[in-house]
């Protein structure tokens, strides 16, 4: 490729192939050539004429593009600079040509491919998921092609979501509130937001949870390169009929864990009166007079048989809302014990009864007391959730 010098009234130099540029020389001369050369390099600017270009190099920075224009502001020509910024030549005099003709050092705004989807289309599409969440990608695709008869991909809504803010996501598993349930947790919200730390710290909080033998029933992640899916690292090992599990009933207070009990077979309301009177009152006793007991609404903690224990034992009883998992800070003290197991290796029920009570008595107690911290903010979300689920 041979180059013209760069023509004054443009901001760059003029390249064209070299058998044209002897043929234009040979016919019209050096005036006539000029005018060409200028004319198509308009044409160029203006975006009017397209040819295959060779790859461009890499960008300059914009403070490498600022000391090219010092440079030359202080009386440097273009050979000098080129030379002091080991660049080209003809790099440093299209740097500062432009700088010359717009005024800055950078680069014009790119137009790339125009949107296939107009701005309509694209309200639709958000109408769309916002109205049912759950709706597929490609069933959005196919819904926006029947209205509007122009076919488009997945991957194109799916890009279209993106830019107003919307990503798929794996949706957080909550219990199905009715609206009677929200009524209650609000009603729950209100009646408490008034009630300091003190209150709070003389609750004792209970609940069942069952733990598996191989780890817990949530979704896990592993991270793997390409063909990993079958390494023993990247499986997640499973046994039949589940390997086993053992439930237990406990309890926890901003004093520390309290009493863990194991409950064997099914439990049903005089099993419970049982583990009350064995393991709830001794934790309740170490609150003070001012406890209060906490229990959700399962049958069982409701039974007459149950109604009666706890009166003829004088315990207070707070009432609970049902379905509000949300505000009893012992279930996070149930997933912070399951992810200890996890790191433990037990291989039966037997090691992990005794894994499960070792660790339990571990528990710190600043962990516990965090966690009943954190219940008037637990009160404050139900009532900006308009009694609804939360973050906890």
């Amino acid at each position: 490729m041979s180059k013209l010098g760069p023509i004054s009234h443009f901001p760059f130099p003029v390249s064209c192939d070299s058998l044209v540029l002897q043929g234009l020389r040979c016919e019209w001369g050096a005036g006539v050539l000029n005018l060409v050369s200028s004319l198509s390099h308009f044409l160029i600017l203006t975006g009017h004429w397209k040819f295959n270009m060779a790859p461009h190099g890499k960008e300059l920075s914009e403070d490498l593009k600022k000391r090219i224009v010092a440079l030359h502001k202080d009386g440097l020509g273009y050979k000098k600079i080129a030379k002091t910024l080991k660049l080209s030549s003809s790099t440093v005099a299209k740097t500062i040509q432009r700088f010359n003709w717009t005024g800055s050092t950078q680069n014009r705004p790119r137009h790339g491919r125009p949107k296939k989807l107009s701005a309509r289309a694209q309200r639709h599409i958000q109408r769309l998921s916002l109205g049912n969440r759950r709706m597929s990608a490609a069933s959005i695709a196919a819904e926006v092609e029947g209205v509007g008869g122009q076919p488009v991909s997945a991957q194109t809504i799916r890009r279209t979501l993106h830019q107003i803010g919307l990503h798929g996501c794996r949706p957080r598993r909550k219990p199905l509130l009715k609206m009677m349930h929200k009524k209650a947790c609000k009603q729950f919200a209100e009646d408490k937001q008034t009630k300091d730390m003190d209150y709070w710290n003389h609750v004792l909080w209970s609940d069942e949870t069952k733990i598996n033998l191989f780890g817990s029933d949530g979704v896990k992640r592993v991270w793997r390169q390409p063909g990993e899916e079958y390494k023993d690292k990247c499986v997640l090992p499973t046994v039949k009929h589940g390997g086993g599990s053992v439930m237990v009933w406990g309890c926890m207070s901003a004093a520390g864990t309290g009493e863990l009990q194991f409950i064997e077979g099914t439990m049903n309301a005089n099993m419970y009166c049982d583990i009350l009177k064995q393991s709830m009152i001794p934790s309740l006793r170490r609150l003070g007079r001012r406890a209060v007991f906490q229990h959700d609404n399962d049958p069982k903690h409701t039974s007459k048989t149950t109604t009666a224990l706890l009166k003829k034992l004088r315990v207070k009883v707070m009432d609970w809302p049902s379905m509000s998992p949300d505000l009893n800070p012992i279930e996070h003290l149930w997933g912070i014990l399951k992810r200890k197991l996890e790191e433990c290796k037990v291989s039966n029920i037997h090691q992990l009864r005794d894994v499960v009570m070792e660790e339990w008595k571990r528990t710190p107690v600043a962990t516990c007391e965090a966690l009943v911290n954190s219940m008037p903010k637990r009160v404050k979300a139900v009532l900006e959730n308009d009694g609804g689920h939360t973050k906890y």
